[in-house]
C-alpha cells in the first residue's frame, strides 16, 4: 500500500475509530477468556471433588457391607472403565492391595500429589486425591488427574484467543475497507466543496439518489443545498438584471425631463418637465420599495410580530379602500366572509389581498364581477379573489409568480410584476400557499393558510381575554 494512502488512513477519523474498536475487542476478549479460565478452574475442581467423594463413599459402603475383598473387587471393576479415577488401597497390615501410585498421601483428607511418569518424556499426573480410613483400618485413596480437565480448559482458552485473533484480523480488514470507502466519499465531497469555493456553482457530489450510508445522505443534502444556492444566485442575477432594466425607463425619462427643464426658458414648461422628472423618480422608488419589501418578507423576520387577527376585518378594510375605484371603473365587487382568527401579520396579509384585488381590477374585463371571500375548510382557511377575466394556463402560473414575471398581454399595463410574487411570499411566510384556480370563465387566486394557525390564534385570543 502506498505511503500516502497509509498516512491518509491514519489521519482518518474512521480508521481511528476502527483501531479503538479493535483495541476494545482485544481487551474484552482477553478479559473474558481470563475470567472464563479462572471461573472454570474452580468449577472443574468442585466437580472433581464431588466425583471423588462419591466414588470413595460407594467403595466405603461396599467394604462395610461385604468386607475388604468385596471393596477390592469393585475397585478392579471400576478401574477398567475409560476415564475412571485412580484407586489405591492399603490393607490394615500396611500392605498395598491395589494401585500403582508412586507418591501415596497417607494422611486422611484432601491432597494434591504430583505423580512422576514411569516413561521418560511423558508428563506425569497432577492428582487431586481424597484419603480416608475404612472401618477395618484400611486406607482408601481415590484421586483424579486434574491435567485432563486443565487441558480441556486450556484448549478452550486457546480456542477463544484464536477466535478473537481471527475476529480482530477480519475486523481490521473490514475497517480498512470501510475507511477507504469513506475516504473516497469524503474526497468526492471535498472536491465538490472546493470547486464551489472556487466559483463553480454547477459542481455536485454525484451521490446516488437512494442514499445507502450517512455520507450519501450528507452528499445528497449538500447537492440539494447547492441546487438551492445555484437557484438563488441565478434569481439574484436575473432580478438584478430586471431591476436594472425596469429602472432604465423611468431614469431615462427623468434625465430627459431634467435636460428639458434645464434647456427651457419658460417657467411653466420648466415646472412641467420637473414634474415629469419627479414622477419618474417616484416610479423608481416604488420599484425599490417593492423589491425591499419582497426581500424582507422572504427573510421571515415578520413571524416575530405574528398575533391573532381576524381575516374578515382585513377583507372589509381592504375592499372598502378599493370599492370606489372598482365601481368607478364599471366593475362590481362583492364580499363573502366568515369571521376567522389566524396567527399572522395583518399589514402583510392586507398587502397581499390588495395586490390580488389590483390584479383583478387591472386584467378583468369591463363590467366584470370581482368576488372576495374568506372560507373555512377541513384543514385550511382560504382568502380568495375571483374574477371573470381571461384566466391563465398552467404554463403561465410559474411566470406570474416569478419576481418581475409578466405575461405578454400584461406588458402594456402599468406595474412592475412584483404583486403576485409578494402575495406568494406572504402566503409562504404564513406557512400557506398561493393557489390559482381556473373558473369558467375567469380566475380565482387563493391564499390558503393551515387550519392550525387559525386554531392557535383562537386559543391565544381566548387566553388574552
Amino acid at each position: 500500500m502506498p505511503l500516502g494512502v497509509i498516512r491518509r488512513l491514519l489521519r482518518s477519523t474512521v480508521s481511528r475509530l476502527v483501531a479503538l474498536n479493535a483495541l476494545l475487542l482485544v481487551i474484552s476478549m482477553a478479559a473474558g477468556a481470563l475470567g472464563g479460565w479462572v471461573a472454570t478452574r474452580g468449577v472443574v475442581e468442585r466437580e472433581a471433588r464431588n466425583r471423588i467423594e462419591l466414588e470413595s463413599h460407594v467403595i466405603a459402603v461396599e467394604a462395610n457391607r461385604g468386607g475388604l475383598d468385596r471393596a477390592l473387587a469393585m475397585i478392579r471393576t471400576k478401574a477398567e472403565w475409560p476415564g475412571s479415577p485412580e484407586y489405591y488401597l492399603i490393607g490394615p497390615d500396611g500392605r498395598t492391595l491395589i494401585g500403582d501410585l508412586q507418591v501415596v498421601p497417607r494422611e486422611t483428607g484432601w491432597h494434591f500429589a504430583d505423580q512422576p511418569s514411569p516413561r521418560p518424556g511423558v508428563e506425569g499426573l497432577h492428582l487431586l486425591a481424597l484419603t480416608q480410613r475404612l472401618p477395618d483400618g484400611s486406607l482408601l485413596i481415590v484421586g483424579e488427574d486434574m491435567e485432563r480437565s486443565e487441558a480441556i480448559r486450556d484448549a478452550v482458552f486457546g480456542a477463544t484467543l484464536i477466535a478473537g485473533g481471527i475476529a480482530l484480523v477480519f475486523g481490521i480488514v473490514a475497517g480498512l475497507f470501510a475507511t477507504r470507502q469513506t475516504l473516497r466519499q469524503m474526497k468526492r465531497i471535498n472536491v465538490t466543496v472546493r470547486a464551489v469555493e472556487g466559483g463553480d456553482l454547477s459542481a455536485r457530489t454525484g451521490a446516488p439518489v437512494h442514499a445507502r450510508t450517512d455520507l450519501d445522505q450528507l452528499a445528497l443534502a449538500i447537492d440539494r443545498m447547492l441546487d438551492r444556492i445555484d437557484t438563488l444566485v441565478a434569481t439574484i442575477r436575473r432580478v438584478s438584471a430586471e431591476v436594472a432594466h425596469d429602472l432604465r425607463t423611468p431614469l431615462t425619462r427623468v434625465r430627459h425631463a431634467v435636460e428639458t427643464a434645464l434647456a427651457q426658458p419658460d417657467g411653466e414648461k420648466r415646472t412641467a418637465a420637473l414634474g415629469r422628472a419627479m414622477a419618474g423618480l417616484d416610479e423608481a422608488l416604488r420599484l425599490f420599495s417593492a423589491v425591499l419589501e419582497l426581500a424582507e418578507i422572504d427573510a421571515g423576520n415578520a413571524r416575530a410580530r405574528f398575533e391573532p387577527i381576524d381575516l374578515a376585518e382585513i377583507v372589509d378594510r381592504v375592499v372598502d379602500a378599493y370599492r370606489a375605484e372598482i365601481e368607478a371603473s364599471g366593475r362590481h365587487i362583492s364580499v363573502r366572509s366568515v369571521r376567522t382568527a389566524v396567527a399572522g401579520d395583518a399589514d402583510l396579509l392586507a398587502r397581499a389581498l390588495a395586490n390580488l384585488i389590483e390584479n383583478a381590477l387591472k386584467y378583468s374585463r369591463e363590467h366584470a364581477r370581482i368576488d372576495v371571500s374568506v372560507t373555512k375548510h377541513a384543514g385550511t382557511v382560504t382568502m380568495a379573489v375571483a374574477d371573470d377575466g381571461p384566466g391563465v394556463t398552467d404554463g403561465e402560473v410559474e411566470e406570474m409568480l416569478r419576481p418581475f414575471g409578466r405575461l405578454d398581454r400584461a406588458r402594456r399595463k402599468s406595474g412592475n410584476g412584483l404583486g403576485l410574487a409578494i402575495a406568494d411570499a406572504v402566503a409562504r411566510l404564513h406557512r400557506g400557499t398561493l393557489i390559482f384556480a381556473r373558473l369558467q370563465p375567469g380566475l380565482a387566486v387563493e391564499i390558503r393558510l393551515p387550519r392550525e394557525l387559525a386554531e392557535t390564534a383562537a386559543l391565544n385570543a381566548h387566553r388574552a381575554n
